[in-house]
């Protein structure tokens, strides 16, 4: 059982600063190496600044469609179908099959984990086999895209769907993505659209984000993070629209998710015992919805990243997702069907 409310203890402290090293640590080394071996495949896209300010020939309002549990568990489908020619449709890489399979083509998608094989799959990997599932079982036990639990038959799938709508797709790819990635996208024509992640402050002498821009002189874009954030910057500061809706923006899970089906379960149980590790998660209430959440500590620092960037913005942000913690600071929570009514 999680717990209500958790002081932060000397254990989760040092959890804490385990898990910000080792990130750090190892995505940068990663990401640096990522954008040196994308360098070549810039020439098959362009920059993202060939969309700034770009509506795909609709009005100044967007959704987002990020990949958490409530975006299927609250099926809005019918409602996106419906205002999909007048709503620009952004969506998170996690997101893109469940659109798909319902018949939509969203206006952009957002793609930047470096994760070297993870990621090609919410694209469909050609190259997927059993001996390659064997090793990682992530896909076995996440709560984003339960379909992908079925990973063989799942992917064939997915990589035929992808298949048959990806010259049409527009790509915002980070060049921290993996090759795996890249090389999927490029051999499938999509329509590619480069940018650089914000790692750190590019004034510094020894900066991350320095050092990447000088490879490839890309635009830097701040992710906040994840990619449901990144699809919301993109949304903001690139599309430049002035609201925006949340679908799956949950940074949470629902109480009857087992702590081992947890987006980090498997980073946080290296770092210590399997009777301390819920320490690592809080529960948490949603006074809009009259219910409880769980959470755990990446996805809380990814909401007080998120909720700065909405803070720091006049673009109006509107939560639908029906679930989750992102109620705070301005955020409007209301229905997909009351906001697109209003404002479409």
């Amino acid at each position: 059982m999680i717990k209500k409310s958790q002081k932060k203890n000397t254990f989760l402290d040092k959890i804490i600063k385990k898990l910000e090293g080792t990130t750090y640590k190892s995505i940068v080394p990663t990401v640096l190496k990522n954008v040196k071996k994308n360098r070549k495949y810039l020439k098959y896209g362009k920059s993202i600044e060939n969309l700034k300010g770009y509506k795909f020939n609709k009005g100044k309002v967007a959704v987002v469609v990020a990949s958490g549990p409530s975006l299927r568990r609250y099926n809005q489908i019918k409602i996106l179908k419906k205002y999909k020619n007048r709503l620009i449709i952004i969506s998170a890489d996690g997101a893109l099959y469940y659109l798909l399979d319902n018949g939509i083509i969203p206006d952009l998608v957002i793609t930047l984990d470096p994760h070297p094989t993870r990621i090609v799959r919410w694209f469909g990997d050609p190259k997927l086999t059993k001996s390659k599932i064997k090793k990682d079982d992530y896909f076995l036990r996440q709560d984003l895209e339960t379909d992908f639990r079925k990973e063989i038959s799942s992917n064939k799938k997915n990589t035929t769907l992808f298949n048959k709508f990806s010259k049409k797709i527009n790509i915002a790819v980070c060049t921290s993505s993996s090759l795996a990635v890249v090389k999927r996208l490029v051999n499938s024509k999509s329509k590619i659209y480069w940018w650089n992640p914000f790692l750190d402050e590019p004034k510094n002498k020894n900066s991350a984000t320095r050092k990447i821009y000088k490879i490839n002189k890309m635009p830097i874009i701040n992710s906040g993070g994840n990619v449901g954030a990144a699809a919301w910057m993109f949304a903001d500061s690139v599309l430049k629209v002035d609201k925006i809706a949340l679908l799956g923006m949950d940074f949470s899970y629902y109480m009857d998710t087992p702590i081992k089906n947890t987006q980090y379960y498997d980073r946080i149980s290296k770092l210590t015992k399997k009777k301390n590790i819920k320490s690592f998660f809080k529960k948490i209430y949603n006074p809009k919805e009259k219910k409880f959440f769980y959470s755990d500590y990446v996805y809380l620092w990814y909401k007080e990243i998120f909720l700065e960037m909405v803070s720091n913005t006049n673009t109006k942000t509107f939560n639908c997702s029906k679930a989750g913690i992102i109620f705070d600071n301005g955020i409007v929570w209301t229905s997909l069907k009351k906001f697109c009514k209003i404002n479409l």
